[in-house]
C-alpha cells in the first residue's frame, strides 16, 4: 500500500479581512490527505523560508490568505507525487464570487517558457529535499522569490509533473508591479549564467514582462539549406523569383556573421534565375543540383550533405528575412545541447500569422492562431514568449547538424506533408526539446513555390503508423481546451461557461 506524502502549507498573510478565513474554510473541505499548516508572519521570502523550516512534510507548497484550493486539491496533487517527483504545478483560476474566470491551462513541463515567463505559477509544489537544497527562498530575490525558487528547482528536479486541472483559485487576477517586473529580470538573468544559456533577460517595451534576447559567446557556422524550383510569382508588387527574393532579403538584413546558402535547385530551374541567385548570394551561395521529382526531404537532406556548417537552417525559398538579427534569435537556443529544433514566427504578407509552432492534438498537427494578427499576444501571452513544442515547420527550422544525422534527416516517405513533424518528434523521442521563439520573425508566402494541395493519404498513414498514441496527446496542449489548436477554452472546472481566453 502506498503512503500518501505528508503536505506541509504555508499560508501567507494578507490585507484582505475575510481572506485567511476563506483559504481556511478551502482546507478544512479538503478530501483526506495527511497535510499541516503553517502561518508564514510576512509574505516576503525570509518569512516563508522561516516558515518552512518548522514544515515537517515532505513537500511544500504556499496558499496567499483570499486564495482557495478545490476540494480535492490535495488529494489530487499527493495522488501525483512519486519517489522521483521533485516539482508539481497545477493549472489555476479565478474565483469571483460563485463564478469562476481567468483559467490558466497550463503546458507540461516547458523549461524554455519557465525562463521567459511564471507560468508554473500557483498550484506549485516542491519536494522540501531539493528545495533545501537549491537555497531555500531566496531574500536577494526580492519580490520574485516564488519565480526565482521555480527555476532554480526546476534546474534541478528529477522530474516535474503538471496536473492539468485548475485546483487553486485565486481571489483576484494575479498583476506584476514594476519592482516585480525588475525582480523577475534579474532572478531568470541568474538563472541564465547558471546553466550556461547564450541568452540576456530583459523587460518588453511595455515594461510588462520579460523578453530573452541572444546573448551569444560563439558564432558557429550555420548552413542555411533552400530547396527551390526557381518559381517566379508577384511579391510586394514586383514579378519575381522567389529563392532570389529569399536570399536577397537574407543577405541585404542578416546580422549574423557566419553563414553560408545551400541552395538545392532543380536541374529545370530558369538559368536566369540561377545567374540572379549567383549575383545576390555573392562568397555565401552554394549551389547544388537535384534532378528528379519533386521531394521536399530529399532535396533538404541532399544540402545538409553539401553543407559545412555546425548548424543546419531549413528554410523555404518563399520566405522574406524581415527581422534582423533572427539567426542569432534561434542560435542562442540551439547552442543548448538539451534542444532539437528551433522555429520561428512566420507571417503572411499581409502581417497575419501564418506559424508559430505546431500542435498535434488528437491525430491533427496544425498551426495555432493562424490567420491572426501578428501583434495577437495569443493565450496568456503565449505568442509574446518563448515556449516548448512538439514539432516547428521546416519552413523556417534550426538544428544542430550532429542532432539532424542523429535521427537520420527528414524521411522521404514524406514528399509534401509531415516531413518536419515526423523530424522533430524524431528528436523529441531523443530526449530533445523543440523551441518556438517569436524573436526570429519572417514573412513566409506560403506554398507560393509548389502551390497549395491537399494531404496525400500515404504520408498521412505514415505518420499515424509511425507515431500512433504520440499524436493523440500534446503535452503543451492542455486537454482543458477544445479541439483545433487556438486555446480556446469553453468550460470552467465547475462546468459554468468561462470566457474564451484564446481566439477572440
Amino acid at each position: 500500500m502506498t503512503v500518501a506524502p505528508r503536505l506541509s502549507i504555508v499560508l501567507l498573510p494578507t490585507a484582505v479581512s475575510d481572506g485567511e478565513a476563506r483559504s481556511l474554510a478551502s482546507l478544512h473541505g479538503q478530501e483526506t490527505t495527511d497535510w499541516e499548516l503553517l502561518r508564514a508572519d510576512g509574505a516576503d521570502a525570509a518569512s516563508v523560508d522561516r516558515a518552512i523550516r518548522g514544515a515537517q512534510g515532505e513537500f511544500v507548497l504556499l496558499l496567499d490568505a483570499g486564495d482557495s484550493l478545490a476540494p480535492h486539491a490535495l488529494a489530487t496533487v499527493a495522488g501525483a507525487l512519486a519517489d522521483d517527483v521533485d516539482f508539481l504545478y497545477t493549472d489555476e483560476d479565478v474565483l469571483d464570487g460563485p463564478i469562476h474566470r481567468e483559467p490558466f491551462y497550463k503546458p507540461d513541463w516547458s523549461p524554455d517558457r519557465l525562463r521567459n515567463q511564471h507560468y508554473t505559477g500557483r498550484l506549485a509544489v516542491f519536494r522540501r529535499a531539493v528545495l533545501e537544497a537549491a537555497g531555500g527562498m531566496r531574500p536577494v530575490a526580492g519580490t520574485a522569490f516564488e519565480y526565482d525558487v521555480a527555476l532554480r528547482v526546476g534546474e534541478r528536479a528529477r522530474r516535474v509533473v503538471h496536473v492539468p486541472e485548475a485546483v487553486y483559485h485565486r481571489a483576484n487576477a494575479p498583476t506584476a508591479t514594476p519592482e516585480h517586473q525588475r525582480d523577475a529580470v534579474r532572478v531568470v538573468e541568474e538563472s541564465l549564467a547558471r546553466t550556461g544559456a547564450h541568452l540576456r533577460a530583459e523587460l518588453d517595451d511595455a515594461g510588462t514582462g520579460l523578453r530573452l534576447q541572444p546573448a551569444l559567446r560563439e558564432h558557429p557556422k550555420i548552413s542555411v539549406v533552400i530547396p527551390t524550383a526557381g518559381v517566379r510569382r508577384h511579391v510586394r508588387g514586383t514579378y519575381r523569383a522567389l529563392v532570389e527574393n529569399c536570399v536577397r532579403t537574407m543577405v541585404e538584413r542578416s546580422t549574423y556573421p557566419d553563414y553560408e546558402i545551400v541552395c538545392v535547385y532543380d536541374t529545370t530551374t530558369d538559368p536566369e534565375t540561377v545567374a540572379e541567385l549567383r549575383e545576390v548570394g555573392g562568397d555565401r551561395l552554394r549551389l547544388v543540383e537535384f534532378e528528379g521529382p519533386f521531394n521536399f526531404a530529399h532535396k533538404i537532406n541532399r544540402g545538409a550533405v553539401e553543407s559545412r556548417g555546425e548548424f543546419l537552417l531549413l528554410l523555404n525559398d518563399d520566405t522574406e528575412t524581415c527581422t534582423p538579427a533572427w539567426m542569432e534569435h534561434m542560435l542562442a537556443f540551439a547552442l543548448d545541447d538539451g534542444v532539437g529544433a528551433v522555429g520561428g514566427k512566420l507571417l503572411f504578407g499581409d502581417n497575419r500569422i501564418q506559424h508559430a509552432g505546431v500542435i498535434l492534438h488528437r491525430g491533427n498537427p496544425g498551426h495555432p492562431y493562424y490567420g491572426y494578427p501578428a501583434d495577437f499576444d495569443g493565450y496568456h501571452s503565449q505568442l509574446r514568449v518563448v515556449s516548448n513544442c512538439l514539432a516547428v515547420t521546416a519552413a523556417c527550422l534550426l538544428v544542430r547538424k550532429a542532432h539532424f544525422e542523429r535521427v537520420g534527416g527528414l524521411a522521404g516517405v514524406f514528399p509534401r506533408n509531415y516531413n518536419d513533424v515526423d523530424f522533430c518528434l524524431k528528436l523529441h523521442a531523443q530526449g530533445l526539446r523543440n523551441v518556438f521563439t517569436p524573436g526570429a520573425t519572417l514573412f513566409h508566402y506560403e506554398s507560393s513555390s509548389r502551390g497549395t494541395r491537399p494531404v496525400e493519404p500515404s504520408e498521412r498513414g505514415f505518420l499515424e503508423e509511425r507515431w500512433g498514441p504520440v499524436l493523440e496527446r500534446d503535452p503543451y496542449y492542455n486537454p482543458n481546451f477544445v479541439p483545433g489548436g487556438n486555446y480556446l477554452t469553453l468550460v470552467a472546472p465547475d462546468g459554468r461557461s468561462a470566457p474564451q481566453r484564446g481566439i477572440v
